[in-house]
Parts: C-alpha cells; structure tokens; sequence
C-alpha cells in the first residue's frame, strides 16, 4: 500500500517503522524547505537579541566578570571547567562553550546571545526529526516543532546568556536520542558508542541529563517495542549509562552542598516540597496551554492551598490513568506524559536549589512530551488531507500569537532594569528582583533609584551580606559617609570572611584620611581576596599617600 507524506499507519514492528521513516524523509528538497522555513520563523522573534545587554544575574560569573572565561579557550580554562563550582554547578563543556565564545568573537553580549540562538534554532531543528521519527507526518512534525521553537516559557533559556547550558544539553539530549534509534535499528558498536558520547557531552551541559537511559527506555517501549525479545540486551546495554548517570548526580550533590546551593529540610520541609512539586507539574502544563504572565522568577509560596495542591494530584492522577488506559491503542500518550514527568524530576524541587518556585527554562525539554502526546493525538485522527489543510488553517494562526508572545517576552531581556522591572510587575514584591534592579541603578550611577531598591531587598532579607555592602556602596557614593559605614559593619558583621565590606570600608576610610585605619581593612580584604587587583591598587595609593 502506498503511503503519502502525511498519512502514516501504526506501525507494528521497528523494521517498518524505520521503512516508513525512510521512504517519508527522501524526498530531501522539500524536507529541507521546512527546516529553512522552521529556521526564518525561529529566528525572527529572536533576531533583537543582537541589542541586548548581559543582566547582572549570573552573567558577570558566567562570562562578563569572570577572567578565565573572558579570556577565551586554553588548557588551563578547560581544566578549570572541570574542576570548579563556580556557579554552584558542574557543567564544564558548558564553561568551554562560553571560553570558545570569547576567542571566536569576544566575551560580548551580542555574542553570546547569538551563539545561544544558533543552539537553539539547531535544537528545534532536532525536535522535528525527533517528531518525525516517532511516527508524525512531516507536517504534523513541523507544526510540533514550531510549537516547541516559538512557545514563550523557551525565552529564558535562549534570551540568557547564562544559559547556555539548558541548549547544550538539550541539544546533545536529542542527538542521543536521535542516535539511540538509530542504533535500536542497527546494532553496530560505532552507534552504541555515538549514543554514549552524546550522551556524556549532554550530561557534562547540565547534570539535568541525568534522566537520558530512562527515556532510552521509553524509547525500546514505543515506538523500539524491543521489550517483547530483548528485555535482558535492553537492560543490560543501559548499565553504563545509568553508572554515567548516578557519578554525574553524585559530583552535582558535591558541588551544589559545596556552594551552599542546596537548601536545608529546616529551610523548606519535604511537605512543602512536595507539594509544591505537585502544583509545579500542573503550573507547568498550565504555562504550555496559555503561556501570558511568563517572568524571569517566581517566588516560592509561604504556604500552600489546599485546594490547589488537591486539584493538582486529581488533574495529573487522572492524566496517568487514561494515558496508562490507552497504552495499547495509543501508546505515545503514555510515552509523552511520562516523558514530561521524569525529565522534569531533576528539577521538580525536591531537592530545592535556589528560591525559586518553578522556572520557566526546566520546561525546555520536558515540553516536547506533551508536544509529542498532543500533536500525536491530532495527527493520528487526520488522517484525510482535507482535514489537515483546514487544521493547518486553523493552527497557524495559533502559530503566529505564539511569535508574538515570544517577541515580547524577549523584549524583556533587553537588560537588568527592564527584565526585573517587568518581574516586580507579574510576580510581585520579592527580594531577588529589588537586588537585582538595586545593583543595576547602582551601576548605573542612578544611587537614588538603587538605595530605594537595595533598601526593599534588605528590609525582605537582612541576612544578605551583598545587599548592604552594595547599599553601603551607593550610601559612599551619595556622600552619606556614616550611613555607607554602618552598612559595610552590618556586612562585616553578617559574614566576616568576605573581602569586599573591608575593601569599602578603607576606601571610605581613605577618602577621610584616616591612612593607618584603612590600612588595616585593606590587609583584612587582602587575605580574603588575594588576587583581587583593586586591593593593591588601593594599598599603592595609601602607601603614596602615608610616604607624601
């Protein structure tokens, strides 16, 4: 029987499956027609991303502010990638993606935005021939893909620069899947060592690839079905990934603990955990159906409905049920809702790193779960290509307030001020964004703008010790001596081992003439922060001034 391109059957064993996928993908002019076309749209929303400034949240530690990585790709800059918990986190082809930058263009924000945009035009590309080979019809799996590349809750991974690596790893994550089927068809060790590299390259992204052997085995259950004849060669061919796995897992525990990055049971109870867990799952979804009031972060709650978290369970137990229900006549609703669900885990909070809730980037990959169950769904039931022309009709319009929401959405990340203002507008008075827009003003030299918001951090969180030295800083500014000093004490005093409240206090101390004074701050800052530059420069200057 002759199949045209949008008219799939189920397909019963692999070897027809890998036929159809064949004999759909040859016709290589128009197949290369919609990847162009996939490209432009892709590309359009985000194209004002070449104006857009780095944002003093994790930009100056991933690339602006840090020297090794500014400094571009050497030996020395890729054996630090592998060593260091700069970050809080381990992802050193990550750091090496970020050097490589600086020696190809410059450590520029332009730059780096660019680059981020290529990675993921490349990522939506992937998705398509993702969707293609799990049985979509080349229209169907362009429209998923569109989906994917335009929906909104995808901006904060491309549009920060720090990010990167959620776009390496998913890049590398759908490379290995794509790899995986293709050794599932052949057997040869070059394509089990391909899926493995792959793999490692993604995990060595971002440790959220840790879920990757389990979607291998999503795959041998649908569309592989290899689980009928090979169930011992399945497990026993996914020891090493899962071994890759666990040792990933255990260097982020390290790193994160090490950096005080994991939050305490004391700070956030497992109940709490949990159940905001389950609120994030269905928030999630809820997001992906009608994506408006995205924002950069979202506070977690002080506490919990009851109502909600009831409603959450029902909505997902119910979801299980009938995906479970249909995993006969419709298997990809069970594979794409457990494709969400445990390529989310990682990040769902139970283990809680940071303070946010949610966040929209953790939806990069696990969004092409519900894509695929979904578009799936309505690709199956249109079979007729009338049907799918007045469908088309219909979605791409959707298609397009997708783009306009994504255009907007990027326009936020312009810089630090309109991004964390637009954050105090959807998510309400929370400290993050008043430090953030604080230490931007200050920059800024706008000192009124940055003491009213460094104040609204402090008064939400008087344990930060960078939100008084920061307030301490735009206090010395303003000529407000005795407010800056009782700011850098009130530092000094919250955590005396970090340098930059004495290196403040002896330039205060200096612009007073108080030499010796300041000299002994400047030897305080100097055996905290060794090879900070500015301390010597400051001890010069006194030492020319005291020899004068």
């Amino acid at each position: 029987m002759k199949r045209g391109i949008g008219s799939l059957t189920f397909l019963s064993t692999p070897k027809c499956f890998v036929d159809v996928l064949e004999n759909k993908i040859k016709n290589k002019p128009v197949l290369w027609t919609w990847l162009i076309v996939l490209a432009i749209i892709t590309f359009v929303p985000y194209a004002q991303m070449l104006f857009h400034e780095f944002i003093n949240w994790d930009d100056p530690f991933y690339i602006s502010d840090n020297s090794i990585v500014s400094s571009g790709l050497s030996w020395p800059g890729v054996g630090w990638a592998f060593i260091t918990s700069t970050a809080s986190n381990w992802h050193p082809l990550t750091w090496i993606s970020h050097m490589l930058d600086a020696s190809l263009f410059g450590a520029t924000a332009s730059a780096a935005h660019m680059v981020n945009l290529v990675w993921y035009m490349g990522c939506a590309m992937l998705a398509f021939f993702l969707f293609l080979k799990l049985e979509a019809s080349v229209p169907a799996a362009f429209l998923m893909a569109a989906f994917f590349s335009l929906h909104p809750l995808h901006v904060e991974s491309v549009a920060w620069a720090a990010e990167r690596k959620d776009l390496l790893c998913a890049f590398f994550f759908l490379s290995a899947m794509l790899a995986y089927l293709g050794f599932a068809r052949k057997p040869k060790k070059s394509l089990y060592y391909l899926t493995t590299l792959l793999f490692v390259l993604s995990l060595l992204s971002k440790p959220m690839a840790v879920t990757w052997p389990c979607v291998a085995l999503l795959l041998d259950f649908w569309p592989l079905k290899r689980f009928r004849g090979e169930f011992k060669k399945v497990v026993y061919e996914k020891i090493p990934w899962f071994t890759l796995s666990i040792i990933v897992s255990i260097i982020t525990v390290i790193v994160q603990d090490k950096s005080r990055a994991v939050k305490s049971l004391v700070e956030f109870p497992m109940t709490e955990r949990l159940a905001n867990a389950v609120v994030s799952y269905l928030e999630y979804i809820h997001q992906s159906v009608l994506p408006f009031d995205l924002t950069v972060f979202y506070p977690y709650p002080y506490s919990f409905d009851a109502n909600d978290i009831i409603m959450a369970c029902s909505i997902l137990i119910l979801i299980t049920i009938v995906a479970v229900w249909q995993r006969n006549q419709r298997p990809y609703l069970l594979w794409g809702w457990l494709f969400y669900l445990g390529v989310l885990f990682p990040v769902i909070g139970i283990v809680q790193v940071g303070e946010q809730a949610h966040a929209d980037r953790y939806t990069l990959l696990p969004q092409l779960g519900l894509i695929l169950a979904v578009g799936l769904s309505f690709d199956k039931l249109m079979k007729e290509i009338k049907i799918r022309r007045y469908a088309a009709i219909v979605i791409a319009p959707f298609i397009a307030v997708l783009m306009a929401l994504t255009l907007q959405q990027v326009s936020y990340w312009k810089n630090t001020e309109t991004l964390f203002s637009q954050n105090l507008a959807v998510a309400g008075e929370n400290e993050l964004a008043h430090f953030n827009l604080g230490t931007a003003y200050l920059q800024g030299k706008q000192l009124d703008l940055a003491v009213t918001h460094l104040l609204a951090a402090a008064k939400m969180n008087p344990t930060d010790v960078t939100t008084f030295n920061n307030l301490g800083v735009a206090y010395a500014g303003m000529n407000q001596d005795y407010l800056a000093e009782a700011c850098f004490r009130q530092a000094i005093l919250l955590d005396p081992e970090i340098a930059q409240p004495y290196f403040h206090l002896a330039s205060l101390r200096v612009k007073q003439g108080h030499l010796e004074e300041a000299m002994k701050y400047i030897d305080k800052a100097a055996r905290l922060a060794p090879q900070w530059n500015e301390i010597n420069k400051l001890r010069d200057k006194v030492q020319k001034l005291t020899s004068g």
